[in-house]
């Protein structure tokens, strides 16, 4: 499923969505944030239109986390979503937002200019989102404020992409602890379900209220195993190639018929050299660190010839590989650490970062070359 993420640029008549705002920065009667139609209903909920006409006063719930602005944490709402007769665009209403409390003014440093970023949850119905506002006045901001004027340019909303978040955020190189960097945790969280140290320490060193939902982490598991159930499938038809090209005499799908495997593909080299072969899979970037069973260890330890496939960068049918070659060493020398360790303690696994490793140069794999024939 594809994110709903987008980024406005708020007006005068948007910040009434605050009671402050209304009370002090008298701009209409709107009390909502329009959610421009080009953006909401064309980009992200193109069928939003005919559903809401079966909905009574045509508004829709939604489940909104406010963050921001600066590194304020989470502060949860119910407000609903709304269509109406005499205007065009949709708008995000309900009660006055108030600061979170009597001394509070946290949101009465936003003013006409700055931005909202909402991540949307929903496939076909937005049921929930998180709201950044970010001010360019506040100091944990400012940053973020440029990049987000550069993105956003004369557009009063535009849609984006996990990447070009992760761009804007490195652009303006705000701390890891403001709360736009939670719209980009999924190589956090694809670690940290796969039991990495550095997901869990990431993950921990997030400012408190800012949670991750049971939700989330369910997502993060089905996706990694998805993850890895495609980069096998795109092994697959490489090996399915290089069996047509004569380059291999043949090999077999191990894992396929048997997923307590310790490795998932054998294949049988010209000169009769058995090579058993661990794919490991991410739809990120090949940087990302992997991980390794013990068993999976062992067995390249004892193996004939053991490879790791680095399969990234995953899309619908296209794919990079890149392929370590002969790694008995490196799980020998693993190895070797372990019998250090005190009688009755073995380690899992461990995280690899891949420049651990040597890589052959990236191979383009593509999905058909199998379906084709």
């Amino acid at each position: 499923m594809s994110r709903k993420l987008a980024v406005k640029r708020l007006t005068a008549s948007d910040l009434t969505f605050f009671e402050w705002h209304f009370k002090n920065r008298p701009a209409g009667k709107q009390k909502a944030i329009n959610l421009n139609a080009d953006v909401f209903i064309n980009e992200l909920y193109p069928t939003l239109r005919d559903y809401v006409q079966t909905q009574i006063g045509r508004r829709i719930p939604l489940d909104i986390s406010i963050y921001g602005p600066g590194l304020e944490s989470e502060y949860n709402l119910q407000r609903k979503i709304v269509r109406g007769n005499a205007y065009k665009n949709w708008r995000l209403n309900g009660e006055f937002v108030t600061n979170p409390d009597e001394s509070s003014e946290r949101f009465n440093i936003l003013e006409p200019g700055d931005f909202v970023i909402f991540d949307f949850d929903g496939i076909n119905v937005p049921v929930g989102a998180k709201a950044i506002f970010v001010a360019n006045k506040h100091l944990d901001d400012t940053s973020l404020h440029g990049s987000l004027e550069s993105f956003l340019g004369q557009f009063r909303m535009k849609s984006l992409t996990p990447l070009d978040i992760s761009k804007i955020i490195n652009e303006s190189e705000i701390c890891f602890k403001h709360p736009i960097n939670d719209l980009v945790l999924d190589d956090v969280l694809e670690d940290f379900v796969q039991g990495g140290n550095q997901g869990l320490q990431k993950l921990l060193s997030r400012p408190s209220g800012r949670r991750i939902s049971p939700a989330d982490l369910k997502k993060a598991k089905e996706t990694a195993e998805a993850n890895g159930r495609r980069g096998e499938e795109f092994v697959n038809a490489y090996l399915y190639s290089q069996k047509k090209l004569g380059n291999i005499r043949d090999y077999y799908w191990e894992s396929n018929e048997n997923p307590v495997s310790v490795y998932d593909f054998s294949l049988t080299l010209p000169n009769g050299i058995k090579v058993l072969i661990d794919v490991k899979s991410t739809g990120k970037n090949f940087n990302l660190p992997f991980h390794v069973s013990l068993g999976e260890l062992r067995c390249m330890a004892n193996a004939e010839r053991y490879d790791i496939y680095r399969v990234f960068s995953m899309g619908q049918d296209c794919a990079k590989l890149r392929i370590a070659e002969c790694v008995d060493n490196f799980a020998n020398e693993i190895l070797e650490i372990f019998r250090e360790l005190p009688e009755g303690i073995s380690p899992d696994s461990v995280s690899v970062e891949p420049s651990s490793l040597i890589f052959t140069g990236e191979i383009e794999v593509y999905i058909d070359e199998i379906d084709e024939e």
